[in-house]
């Protein structure tokens, strides 16, 4: 699992009950505070399914190109001159 995954948690986790502990002691600061981190922590938790999704993806062309280094240069350098072909030359 993800790294910002578990550490997202643990901070959106941790300012859930910072904002509830605030709430019961009528304590706004510590209550804002908690809303903060909670939110941080949803962020960061998200980061780190973004990262995730994209090792997945990624995954499967990079244990190509281990496998197969000289057909992944071969297919870049043709996506490439591709690419250059389409974008690379200016209107005249």
């Amino acid at each position: 699992m993800n790294e910002n995954i578990v550490e997202g948690t643990i901070r959106e986790l941790g300012g859930k009950a910072k904002q509830t502990l605030g709430s019961a002691v009528d304590d706004k600061s510590l209550e804002a505070e908690g809303a903060a981190d909670s939110a941080e922590g949803r962020g960061q938790k998200s980061l780190g399914h973004f990262q995730a999704a994209i090792e997945d993806t990624l995954e499967p062309a990079l244990e190509f190109a281990r496998r197969q280094p000289l057909a992944a240069i071969g297919i870049a350098a043709a996506a490439g001159a591709a690419l250059f072909a389409a974008f690379g030359r200016k209107p005249e």
